[in-house]
């Protein structure tokens, strides 16, 4: 009982002062923001490497952004000891205002506030897919750029009934 109380008490340690950093480095940049909040089995902290590293059933909130993955990363600035990159491994999904992003590897760049996914990356919007060898999703921007991939969309029925036959150009031979 004792050794769960202790794990537990300092993966709530842990989690705060990545809450701490996460706002301290958020205010310095943007002025108010959430702050970051990270939960797991399990939690190390190197303090001489400036990371913490997160395993098992890994949930990262910031904003309106979740990411879920199997190991998290996180690596501090020395200089500010704000978050400077975030690097997940394994069944990583990031979810933000109705699209779904997944990917067996994503590094989360905070200054640039971007998420480079790679291995198996593809995006999910309603039926529309995305899928590529990378995929740089700006979280600002709420834009994101598709490298070596493929895009599947699906018209609306509705909206394709009620539009008029296209005429087709007459084809023309080019001498």
């Amino acid at each position: 009982m004792s050794r769960r109380f202790f794990r537990n008490r300092t993966l709530a340690a842990a989690a705060l002062c990545l809450l701490a950093t996460a706002s301290a480095a958020g205010a310095l940049e943007k002025g108010d923001r959430e702050p970051m909040v990270v939960t797991s089995s399990r939690m190390e902290a190197d303090e001489l490497g400036n990371t913490v590293t997160f395993v098992g059933d890994v949930i990262l909130k910031k904003e309106a952004m979740t990411l879920t993955s199997d190991h998290v990363v996180v690596f501090y600035d020395p200089a500010t000891k704000g978050v400077r990159e975030i690097e997940a491994l394994g069944n990583v999904v990031v979810r933000k205002e109705g699209r779904v992003a997944q990917a067996d590897k994503a590094i989360y760049y905070s200054k640039e506030e971007k998420i480079i996914l790679t291995g198996d990356a593809r995006i999910n919007e309603n039926e529309n897919q995305l899928g590529g060898e990378r995929i740089t999703l700006f979280m600002r921007d709420d834009r994101s750029i598709v490298e070596g991939g493929k895009v599947l969309f699906y018209q609306d029925k509705q909206a394709e009934s009620q539009k008029k036959p296209a005429q087709r150009p007459a084809l023309r031979k080019i001498k």
